[in-house]
Order: structure tokens, then C-alpha cells, then sequence
């Protein structure tokens, strides 16, 4: 029988750890936008953003629009990925979700990138760094984010 869970619920501090290796990497942004998912909402994860110096930015419940570069990579995961394969398990899924992770984060080219691969556009940091705003301001209604 084919598994609907690729894997378990991401707790607050899975994403803690999953936003400190980019902070690290690439510097900290002003702002990060999430959901109102729990594990976005705690206070554990608000307190840990602000002592990073970023602002945490909520989308409005049930205001998709608010949210539009997730739910555009949402569509195109479902659409180049999900809907493209039957998992019978879960190690399978996992397999294959990240597979498709790792060609959508090297490989596959982005519009918002001009149509470059997010490898192409790490080895221009000014290119990508205008992308970054871009998205941001994109999510945020073309509203520049100032802490």
C-alpha cells in the first residue's frame, strides 16, 4: 500500500537547524517568511529569530497570495514530482523526494534566477543577492522589509 508521509513532523527545533546552516553560509536576512504552522508559531522559534536580529513575517491565514514564491515551488513540486510518482513506502518516497530536491536546488533552471540554475547563480553573489530581495519583497507585497 502506498505511504502518504515522506517524513515525520519538523519540530521547532529541525527548523531552527534548518535555517542556521543558510544564516551561516550566506548571512542573515532581514526577515523570513513562514506560515502559521506550529512549529513557525512557537515561541521558542520567535525568541531564537530575534536574537538572530530577523524578523519573523506571517502570512495572514487562509491569504495564499501572501505566500506566493512557496506556493509557487508547492505547485511545482506537486506537479514535477509528487504527482509523477506512487510511493510504496517510505524510504521510497524519501528517496525520491530528495532526489528531486537536489536536481530543483542545482539543476533545474528558475525564472526568478533568469532562468539560471541555482548553481549558475551562486557563482554571481550580486545576482543572487538581488534574486534573494526580489523574493522577498515579492512576498512581502513589494514592500521593502526593514527590521
Amino acid at each position: 500500500m502506498p505511504s502518504s508521509i515522506a517524513e515525520p513532523k519538523r519540530s521547532v527545533n529541525d527548523v531552527r537547524e534548518t535555517q542556521g546552516e543558510p544564516i551561516k553560509r550566506h548571512g542573515k536576512p532581514e526577515g523570513v517568511r513562514f506560515d502559521n504552522g506550529p512549529e513557525f508559531r512557537s515561541d521558542a522559534l520567535r525568541e531564537w529569530l530575534e536574537r538572530q536580529g530577523i524578523r519573523p513575517l506571517y502570512i495572514e491565514p487562509g491569504s495564499p497570495w501572501e505566500n506566493g514564491y512557496p506556493e509557487s515551488f508547492n505547485g511545482k513540486f506537486r506537479d514535477e514530482c509528487l504527482n509523477m510518482e506512487l510511493f510504496w513506502n517510505d524510504t521510497e518516497a524519501q528517496v525520491i523526494v530528495e532526489e528531486w530536491r537536489k536536481h530543483y536546488n542545482t539543476d533545474r533552471p528558475h525564472s526568478a534566477l533568469r532562468y539560471r540554475t541555482p548553481a549558475e547563480a551562486a557563482r554571481s553573489p550580486e545576482d543572487a543577492a538581488t534574486a534573494l530581495n526580489s523574493a522577498i519583497q515579492g512576498a512581502n507585497n513589494g514592500a521593502p522589509i526593514n527590521p
